[in-house]
């Protein structure tokens, strides 16, 4: 599959939801150790932001530079199985739509972070199902990535 030319407006849209969903899903109400996981997660992508809003077309970018923050979400531990659910999610569409280039050098260094990051997911758990969707997403992005690789 070609990479679509659209590619940067397809991360940028991910990111959005997870940005969203992680500033609603905050369980804490003061400032503690988890809200400072949070934030970091948060820097990251505005980083990325940043990256992303100075270049005219993905394949500019190395993979893991634009996947970096999605996997950090998944191992994380302070975020909830919904928000790790949609990381997974993305990292999927980022897999299924071609957006990560399967001739670039770095492939099989992006394909071992990804299967190491969803290998090693940690979530705060909240209901079997949305726990369950997890884990069926998991399977998906194994799945998805031996495509890629």
């Amino acid at each position: 599959m070609s990479l679509p030319g659209n590619g940067i407006f397809v991360v940028k849209g991910e990111m959005s939801i997870l940005m969203t969903a992680m500033r609603r899903n905050v369980r804490w109400s003061t400032h503690s150790y988890q809200e400072d996981d949070i934030d970091t997660l948060m820097k990251s992508f505005q980083e990325l932001k940043d990256v992303l809003n100075k270049i005219d077309d993905l394949r500019l970018v190395e993979p893991n530079i634009f996947l970096s923050p999605f996997l950090d979400v998944i191992r994380s531990e302070e975020t909830t199985g919904p928000v790790t659910s949609l990381a997974l999610s993305a990292i999927n569409k980022f897999l299924s739509y071609g957006i990560i280039d399967p001739t670039h050098s770095s492939v099989p260094n992006t394909v071992h972070n990804i299967a190491d990051a969803v290998t090693h997911a940690k979530f705060v758990g909240t209901d079997q199902s949305s726990d369950g969707v997890v884990l069926m997403r998991i399977l998906q992005v194994l799945r998805d990535t031996h495509s890629c690789s």
